[in-house]
This record gives C-alpha cells, sequence and structure tokens, in this order.
C-alpha cells in the first residue's frame, strides 16, 4: 500500500510538473506580439538616436535649420540624419538640407521648386510639432491626408485625427472628414499604402521624379 501511495504521488507531480511546462509554453506563445511592439519601439529609438548623433555632428545653427525642415525635399519621406549627417546644398543662392548625396544633383536641379518643398517641409514640421510625440510619430509615418493624397499632414495647420474601425487617421483638414468616413475601408486602403510608401527599405533614387511629381 505505501509503494503504491508512493507511486501515485510520483505519477502526480509529475502531472503537475508537465502542466506547469505547458502553462509555461503557452505563455510563451502569447508573448510574441508583445515582444515584436518592444523591438518595434526598441527600433524607433535606435533610429532616434542614430538622426540625433547625425544631427549633432553639424553646426548649430545648420542643426537648427536642418531640425526645422526635418525631411529631405527631394525624398519627401527620408528624415534628415537617418542617412547619416545631412548634406547642406546651395540651391539658387539658398541653402537646404538633403537626407545624401544622391539627392544633391536632383535638389540643384528642382530650383526653385526643391527651396518651395523646403519650406513646405518647415512649415509642416512646425505644424506637426504641435502632436503628441506619439500622435507626431503616427502623422509623420502616414505623411499625407488619406482623402486628398497630394497634401503634406501639417500643410494646411495641424492634421485632424480620425479613428475608423479602431485605427487613427490622419487628414489635412477638417473639409477631408466627410470623405474620409464615407468609405472607411478604402480610407483604411489608403493610409496603409501612405505609410507602406515611406518604410520601402533601401533608398531607391529612380523613385526621385515620381515622388516630386506626387507631391506637385
Amino acid at each position: 500500500m505505501t509503494i503504491l501511495r508512493s507511486h501515485l504521488m510520483l505519477t502526480l507531480a509529475i502531472a503537475l510538473f508537465v502542466n506547469g511546462l505547458g502553462s509555461s509554453s503557452l505563455l510563451a506563445d502569447d508573448s510574441p506580439s508583445h515582444g515584436t511592439s518592444t523591438n518595434h519601439d526598441h527600433d524607433a529609438m535606435k533610429m532616434e538616436k542614430k538622426i540625433t548623433d547625425a544631427l549633432a555632428s553639424l553646426s548649430p545653427e545648420d542643426r537648427k535649420q536642418a531640425e526645422a525642415q526635418r525631411f529631405c525635399p527631394i525624398m519627401q519621406y527620408s528624415r534628415l540624419g537617418s542617412m547619416g549627417a545631412p548634406l547642406k546644398v546651395t540651391v539658387a543662392g539658398q541653402q537646404v538640407f538633403v537626407c545624401c548625396e544622391g539627392c544633391v544633383e536632383d535638389a540643384i536641379a528642382g530650383g526653385q521648386e526643391t527651396l518651395k518643398t523646403a519650406q513646405k517641409l518647415t512649415d509642416v514640421s512646425a505644424n506637426l510639432a504641435k502632436l503628441p510625440a506619439n500622435e507626431r510619430a503616427a502623422a509623420e509615418a502616414q505623411k499625407f491626408c488619406a482623402v486628398a493624397n497630394k497634401n503634406l499632414l501639417g500643410a494646411m495647420g495641424e492634421p485632424v485625427k480620425l479613428k475608423i474601425n479602431g485605427k487613427p487617421v490622419y487628414l489635412c483638414c477638417k473639409g477631408c472628414t466627410g470623405k474620409a468616413q464615407a468609405n472607411p475601408a478604402a480610407t483604411l486602403a489608403k493610409v496603409e499604402v501612405l505609410k507602406k510608401a515611406g518604410m520601402k527599405a533601401g533608398h531607391d533614387h529612380s523613385d526621385h521624379n515620381h515622388e516630386r511629381d506626387h507631391n506637385n
């Protein structure tokens, strides 16, 4: 009887141990989504540090201008500093910053259009700076209005934020609200297209003319 009882207790202990491992496995299976979010935040922090370090290599005056402009006038999704120290270029007698050497020729060739874009980006960045940090990041990721797709968010003042099916959507102005809400699926699909455009791997200069035409 004692031996039988000991055997039963051992069996029960093994079962509890196995069940405990199973619970741990289940918990581990739940972790990837949390881990993905953590990794995304970590990558964003690394990129911000890279940008900060790159801008720190500029003179105080140049850094102030680059921080105000924030984005390259040629590759408008490209944050100045994301590809190393931004380059100062003289265009029609004025100084602007571009993200890399590959944008220099296009910036000079663009002339007044480059200057116009750089000024627009400076104005846009000032308006986006009025948003909380997380909303500013989301608006910059979308970059353009979900309805008036050629309008930079911030070009008409502080962007309008909507929630469609629980997802944040940014518009250039209140006048776009009705259209955005009239076709939720199309609006959300456009937001994804805009965000993906800003997450392209690498820096394809064959897109320069396309992007400039898109924003004229």
